[in-house]
């Protein structure tokens, strides 16, 4: 590849990036809401403690962006050490931005609207791929920092007493997303979509 082209592909992938942004900003809210379903059943499928509910806050001069926030409410008692529980009937809330959830989806996008086809076909399902990855991705991460951005706060209270609990997987998984693991998974699911695409039609 020259100078040129990598320079040409370059501008490509923002423009990409532009305009996919744009279009999350614009039907974010659309595209959130038609995934709470799927979200609450993830959550619900990673914990049997609590029972979930989701609502998006719209932005305000206070949060500037758009917050999907989760309400949870604890249906067993939750152990967090030997002195301190949280009994059933509680509720606990959590939550995330928007735009920061659906970023797997722009990088993704970004990538398949620049990897150079030879016809329209590949193009189609590589995007098509890429939008049904792109949900999973976003599966994989968002119901884990919604429950882990909950579960944080009580890990520092279990470890101030005596028999702290266990750190739950998903807190973990969470810290992985946000060190920069939700960008590496967009990108390994669009290399996963190339792949995918090129063995169907035999490119």
């Amino acid at each position: 590849m020259s100078r040129r082209e990598l320079f040409t592909l370059i501008l490509k992938g923002l423009l990409a990036w532009l305009v996919l942004s744009g279009l999350v900003w614009y039907f974010g809210e659309w595209l959130a809401k038609g995934l709470f379903p799927l979200i609450k059943a993830v959550i619900m499928a990673m914990t049997s403690a609590i029972s979930p509910s989701l609502k998006l806050i719209q932005s305000t001069q206070a949060l500037p962006d758009d917050t999907i926030e989760l309400s949870a409410w604890v249906l067993h008692p939750l152990y967090i050490n030997a002195s301190v529980g949280i009994p059933p009937g509680i509720e606990l809330k959590a939550s995330a931005h928007l735009l920061h959830a659906l970023v797997p989806l722009v990088i993704e996008g970004s990538i398949l609207l620049v990897w150079p086809v030879q016809r329209w076909t590949q193009r189609f399902w590589l995007l098509a791929f890429g939008l049904l990855t792109a949900v999973l991705v976003i599966m994989a991460t968002l119901p884990a920092q919604l429950l882990g951005t909950l579960e944080i706060s009580f890990q520092e209270v279990a470890l101030s007493g005596n028999h702290p609990r266990p750190v739950p997987w998903f807190v973990e998984w969470m810290v992985f997303c946000e060190m920069g693991g939700r960008w590496l998974l967009a990108i390994a699911a669009a290399g996963w979509c190339i792949q995918l695409q090129r063995g169907l039609l035999r490119v």
